[in-house]
């Protein structure tokens, strides 16, 4: 017997699973299984995979902490939520694109195409003039960083088992632990007041660093499928106009463009309408959209050969609550924090960089405890009952966050507080990670990754258009009601840092009550989400992750017992 088919038996447990899954050699796949890599080509990718993660969540901390002071240097910190809206609106309408091209030509050419944009989106927000310009930026990066995320998800699932896959996603996602305090230190320097317009250098350093870490992935990526290709024996089916147009499904493809860009594109123009969600442009956009999803469905499910979503994911009951949790958690996340920053700027006299590290405690037990939550995973086999576990924890962090938003409240109970909705968050989002990938065959990897994917980003752009709307309507109100003196609305919600720390005592004081308003107004939207998590994990079934799908459905036929045994036979 090869020996890498037997350390992949051994490292399931003596099941064999990965050993079974293997497709006929007559069957065409571009799934990267590492049953078919030498033991060098996988750690050559794993170490190229680990490495883009780090140079990636270097850039993701670093723009998520310099977009508030760039913001502020345009002078439109009201708007701080477009541009994350604009990446989610890309995100969910690009992922099935991204996951049905990486199936039908392979996961290299999707991830360079990715890599790419997500470049040339650096390249363009770095040398913005203005804000506009900054927004045709982030639609260049948006599409490349979709890209880039969803089918590094595809890499990771491909070539893991079950069983260990969520130490393996565990892990892509720990360069934020370092990345966390690196960019911490350069975010003052690049962004204080007086430096103009030096917050270009980081868009520099942003781009050599992702540059080199596409080159460590893209690499070894290329290398290995050009190599599996050849060693699975099968010829790929010969790609005429026909074949590309059913195995893609263009029909699919436009309607899910249709109805997702319809849907979300009103969250990001209704705050700039005139009468907001009261225009009839605004609602038939929407109503639009949801037409066009009803028009998904009925392709999907009754007409399609090769369906861009299979509806067999939204008919799982775990993949449904899994799916709709991971959805929860990115609204209530994109609610709650979304102005966090510029409020203790405002109340705290902090520098960006100082309210940025007060609440990286939620990102820092978000990260470590996914690992946590993947080692428990790897050891007792539980996934359903860390889901559990991990969002009752989040719920209690949520609710200590309604009293950490007073002004007078403690760097403590701050800290604590997300720290504590952090941990609990995070445990849950992992094991909603691995169930749901382990409830799917394995050929229907790349498109449960990619519906992960499309939920995620849409909660993202449904919570940065739920917070986007509050600062720009409930805020401007609660201004007129605390602010007794003569002052500038618009500066006072669009420059916090330059307008309303330099206001005098008194008006300072009560724009400081108006923004601790929608603060708390926020906490209690995002402790009603994560209430409502509670009620998804209810649905969910038991997993047995020591088997994926496909073997279980083997077990089922009784082909796995023969195909173990002989590999207990060759072992022996």
């Amino acid at each position: 017997m090869d020996n890498r088919k037997e350390e992949e038996a051994i490292g399931t447990e003596g099941k064999g699973a990965d050993f079974v899954d293997a497709p006929p050699v007559d069957e065409y796949s571009n799934i990267l299984e590492r049953k078919y890599m030498t033991k060098k080509e996988f750690y050559w990718l794993w170490s190229g995979v680990l490495v883009q993660a780090l140079c990636q969540t270097f850039e993701g901390c670093l723009t998520q902490g310099i977009i508030g002071p760039i913001a502020s240097y345009f002078g439109v910190t009201s708007l701080t939520a477009l541009l994350p809206t604009i990446l989610a609106v890309l995100a969910t309408a690009l992922v099935p694109f991204y996951t049905k091209v990486a199936d039908v030509f392979g996961r290299a050419g999707s991830l360079t195409y990715a890599f790419t944009s997500y470049l040339m989106g650096l390249t363009i927000e770095g040398t913005a003039r203005s804000y506009t310009h900054l927004a045709i930026g982030q639609i260049f990066y948006g599409m490349g960083l979709t890209g880039m995320q969803a089918l590094s998800q595809v890499v990771i699932a491909d070539t893991t088992s079950l069983l260990h896959r969520g130490i393996m996603f565990a892990m892509y996602d720990m360069g934020n632990v370092i990345n966390i305090w690196v960019a911490q230190v350069l975010i003052d320097p690049m962004t204080a007041k007086g430096q103009g317009d030096k917050w270009r250098e980081a868009y520099i350093l942003m781009g050599c660093i992702s540059g080199f870490g596409a080159l460590c992935l893209l690499v070894p990526l290329w290398r290995i499928q050009t190599a599996l290709k050849t060693r699975k024996g099968a010829l790929p089916p010969r790609r005429t106009i026909r074949w590309l147009i059913t195995e893609f499904d263009f029909p699919g493809a436009i309607l899910i463009l249709l109805a997702l860009s319809l849907t979300l594109l009103p969250l990001v123009l209704a705050r700039r309408a005139a009468k907001n969600w009261q225009s009839p442009h605004i609602i038939i956009l929407f109503c639009s959209g949801l037409v066009f999803f009803v028009l998904l469905i009925i392709w999907e499910s009754k007409y399609a050969t090769r369906p861009i979503m299979s509806m067999k994911i939204w008919t799982n009951r775990t993949a449904f609550a899994c799916l709709l949790i991971m959805f929860l958690l990115k609204v209530l996340g994109n609610v709650v924090w979304q102005y966090l920053t510029q409020y203790f700027v405002v109340s705290r006299d902090l520098t960006f960089g100082e309210s940025y590290l007060l609440v990286r405690g939620f990102q820092m037990a978000w990260l470590v405890f996914q690992l946590v939550a993947a080692v428990i995973m790897k050891k007792w086999q539980k996934a359903r009952l860390l889901v559990w576990v991990g969002l009752i924890v989040y719920v209690i962090g949520v609710g200590l966050m309604i009293p950490a938003r007073e002004q007078d409240a403690s760097v403590f109970l701050v800290v604590v507080s997300q720290s504590i909705a952090g941990a609990g968050g995070g445990m849950a989002n992992l094991a909603c990670s691995v169930l749901v990938t382990g409830v799917v065959h394995k050929r229907d990897i790349a498109t449960v990754v990619g519906a992960s994917q499309i939920l995620v980003s849409f909660g993202s752009a449904v919570g940065n258009a739920a917070a986007g709307g509050i600062w720009t309507q409930y805020l401007p109100a609660r201004l007129d009601e605390h602010v007794t003196g003569p002052y500038d609305q618009s500066r006072a919600m669009n420059d916090p840092l330059k307008y309303v720390k330099n206001l005098d005592p008194v008006t300072k004081a009560q724009v400081i009550d108006a923004y601790k308003d929608s603060q708390w107004f926020m906490s209690v939207m995002g402790l009603a989400v994560a209430a409502l998590t509670l009620v998804c994990a209810a649905m969910m079934q038991h997993v047995d992750l020591t088997m994926d799908q496909d073997t279980q459905d083997r077990i089922a036929n009784g082909e796995v017992i023969t195909a173990t045994a002989e590999i207990e036979d060759e072992k022996n």
